[in-house]
């Protein structure tokens, strides 16, 4: 894929969030807060934007679904919590109340809606909590409970509606649970941009691991240093994940798209611009016009409250805009020593797998 200014379509973006979304509950100060929902709410309903457009939904996934990916075990625990008073809590950063579990089988439904019915022109952006990209086949974690984007995945490759599926995850942490999930999987390719998990949750995606069996070489992770920035982001996609993303040929799109990697983030340790995630955007814009193949957005982080409503707009400006004047890759900054060293080392590492 050659860099090109400018864009060729636009796109009707719906965000869709899950009823219950706001009554999942982590307890008092925790980062993921049914507060990120409310302030995005409240921008999206200050939008006169004709394509963007909000919706409900009161559905849940079946346990079918969910059990594609999750453990007959991690179901019923999520389940049991349903009767519970005040938060249940599975370890020291993810808790449940009362709600959880409906909250969390709507959101897996709000996913499936994501995958199933976006179009090239016009997509849908999974508005959800609990978030998921942390949650494994076997234990919630991470603030996760279960992994949204990865059933999705599996979802559309068990009813044949496609046969490969590329997901992107952006946030500043690993999705440990969608890589290991997909990681013996080469219908699935997954490819993440996080914080170096020396210095950041949850201390894996190293960029030797790059999946197992059959699946070698279809989980990519590329580890960014402290206070990263866009411009390390650019080197990533224009050295490594286009050119990977051109060989798959995916025929669907899937973004975990986390906004922690932000500069003012209060636990992340990145530097991304809000200009940043509109670059990020016209990648994703990008990639699916060029191949022609639909994409939807699943929210997993971001928990700086006052910029969050910001961030995504920034991110979603390219989809929404016919701004053919615009150059969202118009990035001053250089990409930092380490950054340069980890994209290269990971080219090596991956060259038995792909042109590089």
């Amino acid at each position: 894929m050659r860099l090109e200014t400018g864009r060729k379509i636009v796109v009707k973006l719906t965000f869709i969030s899950n009823r219950l979304a706001k009554k999942h509950s982590t307890g008092t100060f925790h980062p993921e807060s049914p507060h990120r929902i409310d302030v995005i709410e409240e921008w999206i309903q200050s939008q006169t934007h004709e394509n963007v457009g909000y919706e409900l939904l009161d559905q849940s996934a079946s346990r079918e679904d969910i059990l594609l990916i999750h453990s007959a075990d991690h179901y019923n625990l999520i389940e049991k919590t349903q009767g519970y008073t005040g938060h249940f809590h599975f370890d020291a950063d993810t808790a449940a109340n009362s709600y959880t579990f409906k909250a969390a089988t709507q959101a897996v439904a709000v996913g499936k809606k994501a995958i199933l019915e976006s179009t090239v022109n016009s997509s849908i952006f999974a508005l959800v909590r609990p978030p998921g990209h942390h949650a494994t086949r076997t234990s919630p974690g991470g603030f996760c409970i279960f992994n949204n984007i990865a059933i999705a995945a599996e979802l559309v490759l068990h009813e044949k509606k496609y046969d490969r599926v590329a997901i992107i995850d952006f946030d500043h942490h690993f999705g440990n649970g969608t890589a290991y999930i997909h990681e013996k999987n080469p219908n699935i390719l997954y490819i993440s941009t996080h914080a170096d998990p020396r210095i950041s949750y949850p201390g894996c995606g190293f960029v030797e691991e790059i999946g197992e069996a059959e699946g070698r070489g279809y989980n990519i992770s590329i580890p960014l240093g402290y206070r990263s920035s866009e411009a390390d982001i650019k080197f990533a996609f224009e050295e490594l994940i286009l050119p990977v993303i051109q060989q798959f040929q995916p025929n669907f799109l899937a973004i975990s798209a986390g906004f922690d990697a932000f500069e003012k983030d209060p636990i992340g340790v990145l530097g991304v611009t809000s200009e940043g995630f509109s670059m990020i955007g016209a990648y994703i814009l990008k990639i699916s016009s060029e191949l022609n193949i639909p994409f939807a957005n699943f929210l997993e982080g971001g928990y700086n409250i006052y910029s969050l409503p910001k961030l995504i707009s920034s991110y979603i400006s390219p989809f929404i805009q016919d701004d053919q004047e615009r150059n969202y890759y118009d990035i001053s900054l250089h990409p930092n020593d380490q950054t340069i060293a980890t994209v290269n080392r990971a080219k090596n590492i991956l060259s038995d797998y792909w042109q590089l």
